[in-house]
């Protein structure tokens, strides 16, 4: 009986020394880097691929067939798709375009545009083989004054005015024009629109190789209401969940936006592109993570509203992370709205 104690007592003894060593030196997965102001690098962004193609001439109107695409609809938002199949050799699809619209009645006129993405989002520069199609998305809206007066004529002849049948969309890079006929949209609560290009990849898409860049896993942290005119702190992980090492030798860029939609059909957008901070990071072993601090600079809004925040890491291939905040005027602000704690991270 003794020595089954005394037995019993040592594995006791030894068990909690092996559980006091395991608390005492915990596994460090995730390190911390702080935010530069760093300005970004000449890079240059190509379709889906897991190999970098070699720079091509801007399209041109010879090279492109256009045609209208299927749109959508969403909290008072509409959406128009243009659709631009490459019938020539490899070019590089990219810019903003100007826009030229035409009405039964009232002939051709050049339309005001904001170049700011759409609510339904942006696109991303690609270089269409031949075949590969691009689209040129344009965002309007029905909820303006415009369209909702108290006045059914007034209504009517907003619409009337407002309201084309065909668009001629200028290249940029003075590539030349090509028409689309047959579209019908109604510009009397705005319109945006987002850079010629190709939707950004997903990962259902996609599928980075272990150990690049493109295959980490992005998350944020932040407030779910930021105050406008002021920098918005946050931070994104970068997460590592593949089997090989994750290096920053080759240091990328990245892209902050927040997108504010204070009246239907109008849109503000806050974006900048800075290099990451590379030099203070470390490697990414798997299954381990670096935690960016980052700074957005937000002008100053009129009217408060929800927004949509979104970063990416401009290797062509992502990663992505986004959410829904709400954007504070500055007259919110005074009157004492209050800014919560952090969020848990968001992917």
């Amino acid at each position: 009986m003794t020595t089954n104690r005394a037995v019993l007592g040592i594995l006791l003894l030894v068990a909690s020394l092996g559980l006091s060593s395991c608390a005492s030196s915990p596994v460090k997965k995730t390190s911390s880097v702080p935010w530069l102001s760093l300005s970004p690098l000449s890079t240059t962004t190509t379709t889906t691929t897991t190999t970098t193609l070699a720079p091509a001439h801007p399209c041109t109107a010879r090279d492109l067939k256009a045609s209208f695409g299927q749109g959508g609809a969403g909290l008072g938002n509409d959406l128009s798709v243009l659709i631009f199949t490459n019938i020539g050799p490899i070019c590089r699809l990219s810019g903003y375009p100007d826009l030229l619209g035409r009405t039964a009645t009232h002939g051709s006129a050049l339309l005001a545009v904001s170049k700011s993405g759409t609510y339904f989002g942006s696109l991303i520069t690609a270089d269409l083989a031949h075949g590969q199609r691009g689209e040129l998305l344009l965002g309007t809206g029905d909820g303006c004054v415009a369209l909702n007066e108290p006045s059914q004529s007034a209504d009517a002849a907003n619409a009337r005015a407002d309201t084309y049948h065909a668009v001629t969309v200028l290249l940029p890079h003075d590539s030349g024009s090509v028409l689309i006929d047959h579209v019908t949209f109604d510009v009397a609560c705005g319109l945006d629109e987002s850079q010629l290009g190709v939707q950004p990849p997903t990962p259902s898409e996609f599928s980075a190789p272990p150990g690049s860049l493109a295959s980490l896993r992005a998350s944020n942290s932040m407030p779910t209401r930021v105050q406008s005119g002021t920098v918005l702190r946050y931070t994104v992980v970068l997460y590592n969940p593949t089997n090989k090492t994750v290096t920053w030798r080759r240091c990328p860029n990245y892209t902050e936006l927040v997108l504010t939609t204070p009246e239907i059909g109008k849109s503000q957008r806050f974006s900048h592109t800075y290099e990451l901070n590379c030099a203070q990071a470390k490697n990414l072993p798997p299954g381990h993570s670096d935690k960016f601090t980052m700074d957005l600079l937000l002008g100053k809004v009129q009217k408060g509203s929800e927004a949509k925040f979104s970063w990416e890491l401009d290797t062509g291939d992502g990663p992505y992370s986004g959410r829904g905040i709400y954007v504070v005027s500055p007259s919110e602000a005074k009157t004492g709205f209050t800014l919560p704690a952090l969020q848990p991270p968001s992917s």
